[in-house]
Protein backbone atom coordinates (compact mmCIF):
# COMPACT_ATOMS: atom_id res chain seq x y z
CA UNK A 1 0.00 0.00 0.00
CA UNK A 2 3.08 2.18 0.48
CA UNK A 3 4.66 1.92 -2.63
CA UNK A 4 0.94 2.56 -3.90
CA UNK A 5 0.83 6.04 -2.50
CA UNK A 6 4.67 7.09 -3.21
CA UNK A 7 3.78 6.06 -7.12
CA UNK A 8 0.57 8.27 -6.70
CA UNK A 9 2.28 11.19 -5.41
CA UNK A 10 4.96 10.88 -7.56
CA UNK A 11 2.51 10.57 -10.67
CA UNK A 12 1.18 13.77 -9.33
CA UNK A 13 4.08 15.61 -9.20
CA UNK A 14 5.61 14.82 -12.48
CA UNK A 15 1.82 15.68 -14.47
CA UNK A 16 1.29 19.24 -13.06
CA UNK A 17 0.52 21.93 -15.41
CA UNK A 18 1.01 25.12 -15.87
CA UNK A 19 2.92 28.29 -17.29
CA UNK A 20 6.55 27.71 -17.93
CA UNK A 21 9.68 30.16 -17.85
CA UNK A 22 10.06 32.77 -15.55
CA UNK A 23 7.00 34.90 -14.10
CA UNK A 24 4.95 32.25 -15.91
CA UNK A 25 6.64 33.38 -19.36
CA UNK A 26 6.26 30.83 -21.68
CA UNK A 27 9.69 29.36 -22.73
CA UNK A 28 9.72 29.43 -26.50
CA UNK A 29 10.72 32.66 -27.13
CA UNK A 30 14.11 32.26 -24.79
CA UNK A 31 17.00 33.77 -26.68
CA UNK A 32 20.39 34.00 -25.90
CA UNK A 33 22.87 37.05 -26.82
CA UNK A 34 26.28 35.33 -27.75
CA UNK A 35 29.21 37.49 -28.73
CA UNK A 36 32.91 36.98 -29.35
CA UNK A 37 35.73 39.10 -28.31
CA UNK A 38 39.61 38.66 -29.28
CA UNK A 39 41.59 40.97 -26.40
CA UNK A 40 44.83 41.59 -27.98
CA UNK A 41 47.81 41.47 -25.81
CA UNK A 42 48.64 45.16 -26.55
CA UNK A 43 45.01 46.14 -25.62
CA UNK A 44 45.55 44.64 -22.03
CA UNK A 45 45.10 48.03 -19.66
CA UNK A 46 47.97 47.84 -16.29
CA UNK A 47 46.01 48.08 -13.13
CA UNK A 48 48.12 47.16 -10.16
CA UNK A 49 51.18 45.12 -9.30
CA UNK A 50 51.22 42.80 -5.75
CA UNK A 51 53.22 40.32 -4.32
CA UNK A 52 54.48 38.10 -7.30
CA UNK A 53 51.62 39.28 -9.96
CA UNK A 54 50.38 42.30 -11.90
CA UNK A 55 46.96 42.62 -12.54
CA UNK A 56 45.68 44.11 -16.09
CA UNK A 57 42.02 44.35 -17.50
CA UNK A 58 39.98 45.34 -20.91
CA UNK A 59 36.83 46.63 -20.75
CA UNK A 60 34.30 45.73 -23.61
CA UNK A 61 30.90 47.96 -24.37
CA UNK A 62 28.21 45.01 -24.33
CA UNK A 63 24.69 45.65 -24.05
CA UNK A 64 23.96 43.24 -21.38
CA UNK A 65 20.19 44.56 -20.93
CA UNK A 66 18.23 45.33 -17.20
CA UNK A 67 16.56 42.16 -17.16
CA UNK A 68 19.63 39.90 -17.61
CA UNK A 69 21.30 42.39 -15.55
CA UNK A 70 18.61 41.52 -12.58
CA UNK A 71 17.00 38.41 -13.33
CA UNK A 72 19.42 36.45 -16.28
CA UNK A 73 22.73 35.02 -16.40
CA UNK A 74 26.24 36.33 -18.22
CA UNK A 75 28.76 33.48 -18.44
CA UNK A 76 31.96 34.25 -19.94
CA UNK A 77 33.57 31.29 -21.87
CA UNK A 78 37.51 31.48 -22.79
CA UNK A 79 39.00 29.60 -26.35
CA UNK A 80 41.70 28.10 -25.60
CA UNK A 81 43.78 25.09 -28.03
CA UNK A 82 43.57 21.48 -26.27
CA UNK A 83 47.21 19.98 -27.61
CA UNK A 84 45.50 16.85 -26.64
CA UNK A 85 42.99 16.10 -28.98
CA UNK A 86 44.20 19.04 -31.25
CA UNK A 87 40.94 21.03 -31.33
CA UNK A 88 39.98 24.76 -29.55
CA UNK A 89 38.30 24.26 -26.18
CA UNK A 90 35.99 26.89 -24.38
CA UNK A 91 36.67 26.86 -20.71
CA UNK A 92 34.52 28.91 -18.49
CA UNK A 93 35.53 31.56 -16.32
CA UNK A 94 37.33 32.03 -13.85
CA UNK A 95 39.94 29.85 -15.16
CA UNK A 96 43.33 29.68 -13.15
CA UNK A 97 46.38 27.84 -14.09
CA UNK A 98 49.29 27.39 -12.36
CA UNK A 99 53.16 27.79 -14.17
CA UNK A 100 56.38 26.89 -13.22
CA UNK A 101 59.80 28.44 -14.41
CA UNK A 102 63.46 28.75 -13.38
CA UNK A 103 62.33 27.40 -9.77
CA UNK A 104 59.19 29.78 -9.38
CA UNK A 105 56.05 28.65 -9.29
CA UNK A 106 53.28 31.23 -9.60
CA UNK A 107 48.85 31.15 -10.91
CA UNK A 108 47.89 32.83 -13.85
CA UNK A 109 44.04 33.77 -13.83
CA UNK A 110 41.56 35.21 -16.02
CA UNK A 111 38.27 36.84 -14.52
CA UNK A 112 35.26 39.10 -15.48
CA UNK A 113 32.55 41.17 -13.92
CA UNK A 114 30.09 43.63 -15.67
CA UNK A 115 27.58 46.02 -14.82
CA UNK A 116 24.32 46.58 -17.87
CA UNK A 117 26.64 48.02 -20.37
CA UNK A 118 30.08 46.57 -20.11
CA UNK A 119 31.98 43.59 -18.88
CA UNK A 120 35.77 43.62 -18.03
CA UNK A 121 37.92 40.84 -18.60
CA UNK A 122 40.80 40.66 -16.15
CA UNK A 123 44.02 38.71 -16.13
CA UNK A 124 46.49 38.44 -13.74
CA UNK A 125 50.09 37.30 -14.60
CA UNK A 126 53.51 36.80 -13.38
CA UNK A 127 55.11 39.99 -12.69
CA UNK A 128 57.37 41.48 -16.18
CA UNK A 129 55.06 39.54 -18.82
CA UNK A 130 52.79 41.17 -20.64
CA UNK A 131 48.87 39.37 -20.86
CA UNK A 132 48.78 36.66 -24.00
CA UNK A 133 45.62 37.60 -26.85
CA UNK A 134 42.75 35.88 -26.09
CA UNK A 135 39.76 34.86 -27.26
CA UNK A 136 36.59 34.85 -25.29
CA UNK A 137 32.71 34.15 -25.69
CA UNK A 138 29.91 35.83 -24.32
CA UNK A 139 26.76 34.15 -23.58
CA UNK A 140 23.69 36.09 -21.88
CA UNK A 141 20.37 34.75 -20.88
CA UNK A 142 17.23 37.04 -20.53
Amino acid sequence: MKKLSITISLLSLLSCEGPAGRDGIDGQDFKFYVQNFTVYSQDWKYVSTGGYTTLYQYIAEVDVKKEAYNYGIVEVYMFQWDTGNDSEVQTPLPYWTQHTADGNTWLEGFNYDFDEKTIAFFVEVRNGTNPPTSKFKIVIAP
